[in-house]
């Protein structure tokens, strides 16, 4: 009996079809391996930045030493090849070119800008890179020479217009500046945007949505605290009035902002309440103006700093921030959604070994984020990630570089309309820093396809 049923047995699994999983359906997902995008061993690379655009190209940028002065170099992820080879993209040698910025549109155009001293103050450069040709030539966007121009930022919406904003001195106070690119035309003529003459203005930061209109934030010292202003760019008609957005009762830092996609807004900063820093918020809604500022922690343990505001299309926002527990500095993060407010603040990573710092964020299509951060481990700060998905929330943080040669600081990421990121981040080998990155793949959920 026992070898009639394994001859029938036998029989079956040579007449059964062969099911075979086709090996296209098992996809690559999460972070990749880590990788150097720069060979200049000359000196330092640092500060990298990155965009992506919907087809997962993107674009870094950085700051370089060549053992004379800081240059500004790119590099290009194409998504179907990987990185590419390094390239100058400035070449005014009367000084140290600084601080880029980089934004694409959503046909893989960039805009960079940066400052870069002329041997008597700093200028507001600019430079840009059209899909299928590469970068241009580099030029000034700012011509007043009352004094320096520092660290630009820049914000673009999908036919490619942009919007860049300064901070710039007048011989007396430091002022917000701010020019605007039309695509197709090129910039137009640097403008002041705000008026309040107490005191200096710092820390613009800009967003902007996708029919042209943008909202820009920054701090301003009134002679006895920093406070934060806003001022609002409606495309087709330009800068509105400056006006102040917080209650005034103690020094501001750090702002930032987002904008959805029917020109809501929020803005977050860091403020002073005489004990520690608190995070705050207020949301600018598009038919009515801004609203109250509101605190968005409560965890009374030590001062937030560094709040970082993502928004999707229909509203939503994430905000992540470093906050001391007693010990060390941890990455923390809140929710707005829309109709139901801020959620409660919760700690998006739970390795105590060391600080937690530079907490940085990116959102898709979906309203999923990934945030990055740098992190000691006891003997060197590494690059970790977490990602919020709408459906679970916040996951598990995790190591997203291996390369243990030194620490590793300040990351930047950037995510397309489906999931997909692109990390950077600056990193000691022993004897210089460089420019690394990684790549986040969306993980596919779609059924694997059965071969017979």
């Amino acid at each position: 009996m026992g070898c009639m049923t394994g001859f029938f047995i036998a029989m079956m699994i040579m007449v059964a079809p062969l099911m075979v999983i086709s090996a296209d359906s098992v996809p690559h997902s999460g972070w990749g391996i880590d990788e150097l995008i720069e060979t200049g061993n000359s000196g330092d690379a640092q500060v990298p930045q990155v965009a992506l655009e919907d087809s997962g190209n993107a674009i870094a940028v950085w700051h370089q030493n060549d053992g004379t002065r800081y240059n500004i170099y790119s590099n290009r992820y194409n998504a179907d090849i990987g990185w590419g080879t390094e390239e100058l993209i400035e070449t005014d040698d009367s000084g140290g070119a600084r601080y880029p910025q980089i934004v694409m549109d959503g046909s893989g155009n960039a805009l960079a800008v940066w400052q870069q001293y002329d041997g008597i103050r700093d200028n507001i450069w600019s430079n840009r890179y059209t899909a299928g040709v590469g970068w241009g030539t580099a030029e000034m966007i700012e011509s007043d020479d009352l004094g320096s121009a520092q660290y630009p930022q820049i914000a673009m919406d999908d036919p490619g217009n942009a919007v860049a904003v300064w901070s710039q001195f007048d011989g007396t106070r430091y002022n917000i500046w701010s020019n605007r690119y039309t695509a197709g035309v090129g910039w137009g003529t640097a403008e002041m945007i705000e008026t309040e003459d107490s005191g200096h203005a710092y820390s613009p930061v800009i967003a902007m949505e996708a029919s042209g209109s943008a909202m820009a934030v920054w701090t301003h010292y009134d002679g006895t605290r920093y406070n934060l202003y806003t001022n609002r760019y409606t495309a087709g008609s330009g800068w509105g009035t400056a006006e102040i957005i917080e209650d005034e009762q103690g020094t501001v830092s750090g702002p930032q902002v987002a904008l959805d996609g029917s020109g809501n807004a929020v803005a977050v900063w860091s403020q002073s309440d005489g004990l520690r820093n608190n995070v705050w918020s207020n949301r600018y809604a598009a038919d009515s103006g801004w609203g109250e500022a509101e605190m968005i922690e409560t965890d009374n343990s030590g001062s937030a700093y560094n709040p970082q505001i993502v928004m999707d299309e229909s509203g939503n926002a994430v905000v992540v921030w470093r906050q001391p527990n007693g010990y060390r500095n941890s990455i923390w993060s809140n929710r707005y959604t829309v109709g139901a407010g801020w959620g409660e603040a919760e700690l998006i990573e739970t390795d105590n070994s060391g600080h937690a710092l530079s907490p940085q964020i990116a959102i898709d299509g979906s309203g999923n984020a990934i945030a990055v951060w740098y992190q000691s481990d006891g003997t060197r700060y590494n690059i970790l990630s977490n990602r919020y998905t709408g459906d679970a929330g916040w996951g598990e943080a995790e190591l997203i570089e291996t390369a243990n040669s030194g620490d590793a600081y300040r990351p930047q990421v950037a995510l397309e309309v489906s999931g997909n990121a692109v990390a950077v981040w600056s990193q000691s080998d022993g004897t210089f820093e460089n420019a690394r990155a990684n790549r986040f793949v969306m993980p596919d959920t779609t059924p694997p396809t059965l071969t017979v």
